[in-house]
């Protein structure tokens, strides 16, 4: 294919001021950059700063969120730039949750509800406005591999970064992260960095909480390991320093969600490792486990007994407990809930967000976020399957990595109520959706020029093809 037909063939491809291809120059606001200063929002700053004159909903990274849904939407409305078509399976996930959603704050404000109640249902749905604002964006405007790995390899570094935070935190039972100040941002809550848990410092680096922050390193880390692997043309500091520090924050958040998030992380990733590579990681491994013992100790057996003593613990006994409250919630509201966001911590603390759904978006809520996770990871699936890029298959299975995670953490804590992690997750989302785009964008464009290849490109941008004159119908 000559580069005149293949930019002829191009045409047919929708094409977003934020949907360009890998070649072509970069011109005004580009999507890597956005979200770039998204993953910063997210990251680096304490989770307790936000925009006074917005209260609970101007976090940072929400107003952003928010942007990027006026952009995403302003961009379908135009004819030329409008990506719907063809569908993508990620983005009609994520418009039905969407719908279940809004069903669900229609139900909520349709029946006798508390002043406190429809300010979380409002809260509730401006985040949930701005996560899918997120994902949509950078499912449409991160179509490329380079573009897609910047903000990506970003959300790496920094989390090497709070990884050592947290170290230090755990090191000194200092906050640190207290001292930050960011002109036009205030504290909304007082930001507790450090906890108690069998008698260690549980670090939280810059999240509301260790669980948090354990669950959030774990979800980085499929990546971390992707750029560390994959990233040969950087120095073999920058490319491990985010992979250590994160193996040896996790063990000090304490939390038996995190230690259950890495185990599903390996179990993803380390069975598409080439033998040699697994036999090095399973070394690392014993090497960090005995690390840990010397370093710390008593953490070992404190790890250990998180789940030989479950039945003893507090926090456990308190999500079992809960299951007969929630039930009474949702024989009430069972179809559409009582509205997202309106089942208050003064409530109940549930620790299983699943749970919480049920409650909030009834079983048509549940149901659509459960399939959204679903489709997503296997949307996942099927980019690794369909290509032959080594890079490629690496970046889909950490992807997937990331949002099982994810989605493992979400029965042992109420996510939604965490930013960092429910933003990893929707960013995650949206960058399995750029990759399918790019997967199809790319297979579009090496395909011969001929009828069907026309028909191809037509269907694509949302056109019918040329209808058959002659010929079995």
């Amino acid at each position: 294919m000559t580069a005149t037909d293949r930019a002829h063939h191009a045409e047919a491809l929708p094409a977003a001021g934020y949907f360009r291809s890998e070649a072509e120059p970069r011109g005004g606001l580009d999507a890597g950059w956005f979200f770039g200063a998204y993953v910063v929002a997210v990251m680096a700053l304490p989770s307790n700063l936000t925009i006074p004159a917005l209260g609970a909903a101007g976090q940072p990274s929400s107003v952003i969120g928010l942007i990027a849904l006026v952009w995403w939407i302003g961009a379908q409305l135009n004819r030329s730039s409008a990506t719907l078509a063809p569908a993508q399976p990620v983005r009609r996930a994520l418009l039905v949750f969407a719908v279940a959603v809004l069903a669900s704050y229609v139900a909520a404000t349709t029946r006798p509800i508390e002043a406190l109640e429809l300010s979380g249902a409002d809260r509730g749905l401006l985040q949930i406005a701005s996560l899918l604002g997120v994902a949509l964006l950078a499912s449409d405007g991160l179509v490329g591999l380079r573009r897609m790995e910047s903000p990506l390899r970003l959300l790496v570094f920094l989390g090497g970064v709070v990884g050592v935070i947290g170290i230090l935190q755990f090191a000194t039972g200092a906050a640190l992260v207290d001292v930050i100040q960011i002109p036009g941002l205030s504290p909304n809550t007082d930001l507790t960095s450090v906890y108690d848990r069998g008698g260690f410092n549980r670090a939280a680096g810059t999240s509301i909480h260790p669980l948090e922050f354990g669950v959030l390193l774990s979800m980085v880390l499929p990546l971390a390991l992707h750029f560390a692997i994959l990233d040969t043309h950087r120095s073999l500091v920058l490319r491990w320093f985010p992979v250590a520090a994160i193996a040896i924050a996790v063990p000090i958040t304490v939390s038996r969600s995190a230690v259950l998030a890495v185990v599903v992380v390996l179990v993803i990733v380390l069975p598409t490792w080439p033998r040699v590579r697994r036999r090095v990681a399973y070394g690392a491994i014993g090497a960090l486990l005995v690390f840990v013992y010397v370093a710390i100790p008593g953490m070992l057996g404190t790890l250990t007994r998180l789940f030989t003593g479950i039945s003893d613990d507090g926090s456990a006994r308190s999500r079992t407990d809960s299951y007969a409250l929630a039930w009474e919630f949702i024989e009430k509201h069972p179809f559409f809930g009582r509205g997202f966001s309106t089942f208050l911590p003064q409530y109940r603390i549930l620790d299983n967000q699943y749970l919480g759904l049920l409650i909030e978006l009834g079983v048509i809520g549940t149901a659509a976020f459960v399939g959204l996770l679903v489709v997503v990871m296997r949307t996942a699936v099927l980019s690794r399957r369909g290509s032959a890029d080594p890079r490629t298959r690496s970046l889909a299975q950490a992807l997937l990595a990331l949002v099982a995670a994810a989605a493992c953490g979400f029965a042992t804590f109420d996510a939604f109520g965490f930013p960092q992690v429910t933003a990893a997750l929707f960013l995650g989302i949206g960058a399995i959706g750029a990759l399918s785009n790019t997967m199809r964008q790319e297979s579009l464009l090496s395909a011969p020029i001929g009828p069907s290849a026309s028909a191809a490109g037509e269907r694509a941008a949302g056109r019918p093809a040329g209808r058959r004159t002659s010929g079995p119908s």
